[in-house]
Order: structure tokens, then sequence, then C-alpha cells
């Protein structure tokens, strides 16, 4: 068999099994051991154990030894426990050990880098092997799989099967188990060993259609064989992972379609990323289509032409939207590989935390989901160390000993907002005030630190109140790259605490990075666009008087210019100035923003209008001020600049 072939397909399910195990073993590990719990206990070690044969079904079915070996120990130990050995902490701490080793060893087979046992799996073997009641003994089964391939013959240790006086014809339906792992390999597996026996003569459903998600282990075969109908049903049998089969001699008309229809396909990522940059590119030449066939109907061209583009920017538009939706996962996917993580470190640290998630089922493009993986990471090592206290600690200042970890996901508007929030010591303003000054960061005359200063120096490179550098924490790289990375995302980074009470992180992200929605506005020379996801509202201003309508109205105050929006005064921010682009007695227009809760009012000199653009990246020269997330280019073919609202508000 083509190992390459299916090795992701392996890895993918396996990570899923794996994501199982952990949560079944996380759940022993926090269960209440003072009380009867022993019908949750043979819930969660049935998950187990059942994840456990799906792993080692499909390692043996990939010819992949070492993984199939150190599964089936697990499962052996697992066994004995369901038998009614007792669980204590040697036992989980085993469970636990074995877990990580298989997840070692799948991701070494998977990648083709190891195929023979390391020191430390050997080391946890002899532990699983001790710890069982009975011998490890992977050698009493027939091999699961030889070489597969299309309409290939499969040789077996079956004995020969006796032959019938003639041939005969036969329509075998089979079902796979519910839980077969890859039941595209399984069912090639099958085919094998009926090619041993028949003649095959009709699929259904097609073969090439196995390896996709859609095919539920469900297939037919019409052959002519000189073995009986229960011998050919008992070498389907013999393959294994096999729910029912049934056999029937089929009607002489019978005739069979191109199979079932196709609900989902497995695509490589990389071909949806190039389809979304030739989306991106249509979408651009859409706007100029537009611009063009307006202005040619404009001087006198007909009209056809105009609805000919604007039927055609109608399907751009709507090819657009298919391919984003078809990038987006649930956040999920990246959330699941924490609990483990976060349950570790808590042990190290000698902390009780309780660990939560909430909006698993937030969809984020796949792109981004990649991305935030590593900040969040670092946020929640920060909560571990320096946030949550150990359970002597909390006791003295009246607190439950165990501490809560909170990591969640939401949407708002258009975009993603994911917090990690704990109710742990909180940040001690001072220390970091007086670290900051000691450094340089900071000015001796800054006496106090609100949210977003503290954020600031938190942020900076090196910055670090850790007395020690642990494997944990202490290079003072957590939240500078937590900000740097949210920032290139075109995202934006808030905190807030309380002392005594806890801290939280909010991440703000664009649902997608490849097109989004934008507010084109002039200033000065230049076009410049406001990502739509991050405006309320837009106000047009008298440029004589500076005075909306009447319940609107720019206040002139010595600290900072403000503005009355329907009865809201919210602070000024001129792009003019921001960019030093010179005084203008007309910027007449006001454009309402929210960053992380807080509103403030840009003014501009005019409004283009709205268009969706597509983010290019934009890396700013060396010393230049981090006020653009990204660029793009507009429908005349002229670039413009995504301002990045955060940095400056």
């Amino acid at each position: 068999m083509d190992q390459t072939k299916y090795a992701e397909l392996f890895r993918t399910e396996s990570r899923e099994h794996l994501a199982e195990l952990d949560d079944a073993l996380l759940a022993l590990e926090a269960r209440d051991a003072s009380r009867n719990t022993a019908a949750i206990d043979a819930a969660h070690i049935s998950t187990l154990f059942r994840n456990t044969h799906s792993i080692k079904g499909m390692a043996g079915a990939m010819g992949y030894r070492v993984v199939e070996r150190i599964a089936h120990a697990l499962e052996s130990l697992l066994d004995d426990l369901r038998s009614g050995q007792a669980i204590d902490v040697t036992v989980l701490t085993l469970l636990f050990d074995g877990s990580d080793a298989m997840r070692g060893a799948i991701d070494d087979a998977s990648n083709g880098r190891a195929t023979h046992e390391s020191d430390t799996l050997r080391t946890v073997l002899q532990r699983l092997t001790e710890a069982q009641s009975r011998d490890v003994d992977l050698d009493g089964g027939a091999p699961l799989c030889a070489a597969i391939g299309v309409g290939a013959m499969l040789l077996t240790d079956d004995p020969a099967v006796p032959a019938a006086e003639e041939n005969s014809t036969l329509e075998i339906d089979v079902r796979l188990t519910h839980d077969c792992p890859l039941k595209g390999v399984r069912a090639l597996l099958i085919l094998g060993r009926i090619n041993a026996v028949a003649t095959v003569h009709a699929l259904s459903p097609l073969q090439h259609t196995w390896q996709d998600e859609s095919f539920d282990g469900r297939f037919s075969v019409i052959l002519t064989t000189t073995a009986t109908a229960d011998e050919v049903e008992a070498t389907v049998r013999a393959a294994g992972d096999v729910l029912r089969v049934t056999s029937r001699v089929p009607e002489p008309a019978t005739s069979r379609g191109a199979g079932e229809a196709l609900r989902t396909v497995r695509i490589d990522l990389r071909r949806l990323d190039t389809l979304l940059e030739l989306v991106g590119e249509l979408v651009i030449t859409r706007d100029r289509l537009l611009r063009v066939a307006d202005a040619a109907v404009e001087q006198g061209a007909n009209r056809a032409i105009a609805r000919a583009a604007h039927d055609t920017a109608r399907l751009i538009s709507t090819l657009q939207d298919e391919v984003l939706q078809a990038r987006m996962v649930p956040i999920g996917q990246v959330f699941d590989r924490f609990p483990r993580l976060v349950r570790d470190i808590a042990r190290d640290l000698h902390k009780d935390v309780e660990f939560v998630t909430e909006g698993r089922e937030i969809e984020l493009d796949r792109s981004l989901l990649d991305a935030i993986g590593e900040p969040i990471l670092h946020l929640l090592r920060n909560a571990l160390d320096h946030g949550l206290e150990d359970a002597a600690t909390r006791r003295s200042a009246n607190k439950p000993p165990r501490g809560q970890l909170i990591l969640r996901a939401a949407r708002d508007r258009g975009a993603v907002v994911i917090q990690v929030e704990d109710d742990g010591r909180g940040i001690d303003r001072s220390t970091i005030l007086t670290r900051a000054r000691s450094q340089g960061i900071l000015s001796a005359d800054v006496t106090r630190l609100d949210d977003d200063q503290l954020l600031h120096v938190l942020a900076h490179p090196g910055f670090s109140t850790a007395h020690a550098v642990t494997s944990i924490s202490g290079r003072g790289v957590g939240v500078d790259v937590v900000s740097t990375r949210v920032r290139a995302l075109g995202g934006s980074l808030t905190l807030e605490t309380l002392e005594g009470l806890g801290t939280a992180f909010t991440l703000r992200l664009p649902v997608t990075l490849a097109i989004t929605r934008a507010l084109l506005v002039q200033v000065g020379d230049g076009i410049y666009a406001i990502p739509a996801a991050q405006i309320v509202e837009a106000l047009q201003f008298e440029p004589d008087t500076k005075v909306a309508p009447p319940e609107h109205g720019i206040v002139q105050r010595p600290a900072r210019e403000t503005v009355r929006v329907r009865g809201e005064t919210l602070p000024v921010l001129r792009l003019r100035d921001r960019f030093d682009c010179g005084p203008n007695e007309n910027d007449s227009f006001v454009t309402v923003v929210e960053i992380s809760g807080r509103r403030t009012a840009v003014v501009v000199d005019a409004l283009i209008g709205q268009q969706d653009v597509v983010v290019k990246r934009f890396d700013a020269p060396r010393e230049g001020a981090p006020w653009f997330s990204g660029a793009t280019v507009l429908g005349d073919g002229t670039p413009s600049l995504i301002v990045d609202l955060s940095s400056l508000c």
C-alpha cells in the first residue's frame, strides 16, 4: 500500500481520537473519588478503550507497527480496568504517559521519521506490561493488511475456498461498523479479499469515492465466483470491522448508477489558498469592470453592457462568499489542544486549576486558525504562571482553592473575539510601574498606569517581572509575541485587570484575512481603507461651523478635542494630523469607530464609499509608524493602505 496517500488521513483521524482520549483522561482525573462514580468511570474507560482500539486498528491497516504496539499495550491495561482493576494515581499517570507516547509514535510514523521503538517508548511499554494482569502479545493475529491497489489482489492466510461446480453471480452488500477507522482503507481491504475468491464486475458507490468524507462504510459488489454465498460472506467478515454482510442473486435487469451523491470531499488547503487568491483578483477586476461599464453607459454606450457587467459582478460576489465559507472551520479545532496542556503546566506549578472553554462552535478562516494557536498558548501560560495562585495562597485570600481559567470565543459583528480570563491575583500595577521605570520604558513622571498603558508596558519587547527563567516563562516574550502576532493578523489586543480578582486578555480578530469589507476615505491626497467591521456610523458636519445637526457637535476642550454624537461625548482623532498632511478647513466628515468597546470619532476629508477589498501584506518601513495593517488595490488600479485603528485610537 502506498502509505503516503493515506498518512495525512491517518494523522487527522488519530488526532481526533487522541483529543477524545485527553478529554476522558482529564475527566477521570477530575472526578470526585469520595463519591460513587463507578458508572461515570466505566463510561470514560469505555471511551478510552474505544478510541485506543480505533487507533490500533488504523495503525495496523497502515503498517505502523510501533503505534500498533503501544496502542495494544494501552488497550490491554484498559481492558483490565474495564474488568474492575482500581484506578489510582499511579494508573492515571501511566495512562497519561502512554497516551503521550502513542501521540509521539503517531507523529513519527505518519511523518515517516521512525520505524523502531525509542528508549522512552520501550520504558512506557515496560511499565504498561508490568501493570497488566496478562502479557502483551501482538503476534497472535493475522496481518491486517498487505499491498492494496485499485482492483489489486490481496494475498491472505485464509484457507483455500472450496470450489463450486460452476460460476454464480452474486450481489454482496457490506456495512462497516460505525466506529471503523479509515473506512476507505478497510473497504479496499475487503475488496482485495473478494478479488482473491471472485471476479468483481461492478461497485456501488464507485471505488474512487471511498476516500471521501461522505463515504459511510456502505457499499455493494456484483461478482461472479465458484464459491458459495456463505463462503464469500465469511471471507468479507474475516477482513474485520464488518457490521453486516448479506448476499443475494441480482435481478437480470439490475443496473447501477454512478453511486451516491457526494456531500463532502477532502481537498488540499493549498488549492483553497490558490482559489482564494484567484477570487481576490476577480474582486479587483469586478470593481474595475463596473467602473468602466458605468462610465461607458454615461458616454452613450448600450446599457446591455452595464447589465452584463453587473450580472458578472453578482456572480463573482456569490463565488467569493462560497469560497470564503469553504475555508471556515470551528475554532474548537484549536481549543481542543489546550486542556491537556493546561493540566500538565498546572501540575508542574503545583496549582489546582479548572479549565473551561466556551464558544468552540464559532467559525474562523483556516489561515487564521493556524495563526492564533501560539498567541493563545502564551496567554494561557502567563495566566497559569503569573496570574493564578496556588491553593494555599488562594485560601489565605478567602478565595476557592481551585483557580479558574476560561478560554472563550464569540462573534461580534464582523469579528471574532477570543478571551483568556483567570480569577487569579491580577496584575500589580505598582510593581509593573517600578520595573518599567527601571528599564527606561516609562519616564519618572508617570505615577499610575491605566489598562492601556499597562498593556503597552507588558507588550514591550523583553519586558518581564519574573525573577527566574523557567520552562514556562521568564524571558519577557509572552505578551510581546501575542501583541505582534495579533496586529499582524489585523486584530487588536486589550487588557482588563483588577488586583486580587483576576485578569482578562481579549483578542479581536477579523473572520478572514483575505477579503474584507472596508470604507474608503480620503485624507489629504491619499485614499485609505477603514475596516467596516469597526465602523458604527459615518456623519457629515457643516464645514464652516464644525457643527452637525442639533444632536451632534464638536466641543473644544483643553485636554483633548471631543465630539458629541447622539448625546455621547467621544474623543476626536484627526487622521490629517496623525498622517502629517497639514491643516484642512474642510474636514467635515466624522466616522464613529468602536475598538474593544471604546468609541472614537475619526475625522477625515471625504467619504468615498464601501467596497470589498483584497488584503495584501504590508511591510512598514523599519522606523515607520505602525498605523497600517495591510494594503489593497482599488478598482482603478491604485494602491491603498488599510488603517489599523487599534494603533491609532
